[in-house]
């Protein structure tokens, strides 16, 4: 009887976890090239592109509407994807050229992006609920919709990392970045997008390989459960209270991780 109860929680519970698997490999290398601004920035730049998507696109001043992309999954994800790529273009140029001050500037474009997209909704009555869902995200409502398009494309993120790993240690780590973000900051919000990036793969920072993936996919994975059942039962909002939880999850790991240190250095004495 409970399982059937919340057995609607599936979707976002499977959309949270492969979230996290992409945003776990993702970390890795946005702790490597200390640019950790850069989630913020891109998911701020994928909301205003998703609110000039929205406006643009059922605008009554334009000469030539077009509907049917409007209504579409494609027609949302048209601004954020355009606005990402660019963005992600400029900082990988600037990286290239080694700009001493690359991490100030992606923090920079975070508030001026944050600050457009405030301007472009505050003539809609409905602006401070479009600013809300940027922050917070709507995990908690996903459907099966949601998670093909998340499927396909974290998997081929995978793929393309598996046999191409190079790929991710140029700019190509940029391109991918770009792409993927957009459709979990639909899902997550900035907050959680953020958390999911940076949280499990600082946690578990210290540990490589295997080891790195298995402890931040823990402690992601037992965060986003936590967090969707809180939600769920007391009626939370889901990008914040999963947040909460996922740092919870990565306090009580390093809190653990010294312990569990010393009593395997002292089976081996």
């Amino acid at each position: 009887m409970i399982m059937t109860e919340y057995t609607w929680l599936a979707p976002a519970i499977l959309c949270g976890v492969i979230a996290l698997i992409g945003n776990v490999v993702l970390g890795q290398q946005v702790l490597k090239r200390q640019i950790i601004f850069i989630d913020l920035a891109v998911a701020q730049v994928a909301a205003l592109g998703a609110a000039l998507s929205h406006y643009w696109l059922n605008s009554s001043t334009l000469y030539v509407r077009i509907p049917w992309l409007s209504e579409s999954w494609l027609g949302a994800m048209l601004g954020p994807w355009i606005m990402s790529l660019l963005l992600c273009g400029l900082i990988a140029a600037l990286e290239k050229r080694n700009h001493p001050h690359l991490e100030p500037m992606i923090g920079s474009l975070f508030v001026v992006s944050a600050s457009l997209a405030v301007l472009l909704v505050s003539k809609d009555p409905h602006g401070a609920d479009f600013i809300q869902g940027i922050l917070n995200g709507q995990l908690l409502w996903s459907t099966w919709q949601d998670v093909w398009p998340l499927t396909v494309i974290t998997g081929a993120m995978l793929l393309l990392v598996r046999t191409k790993p190079e790929f991710m240690r140029g700019s190509g780590f940029y391109l991918i970045f770009a792409i993927l973000m957009p459709i979990t900051v639909k899902l997550t919000g900035i907050y959680l997008e953020f958390a999911l990036l940076v949280i499990p793969a600082l946690c578990a920072a210290s540990l490589k390989g295997r080891r790195f993936l298995t402890a931040s996919l823990g402690i992601g994975t037992i965060g986003i459960l936590l967090g969707i059942a809180a939600s769920a039962k007391y009626d939370l909002p889901s990008g914040a209270t999963i947040v909460i939880t996922l740092f919870m999850m990565g306090l009580v790991f390093n809190l653990f991780s010294p312990l569990r240190k010393i009593v395997l250095l002292q089976m081996k004495s």
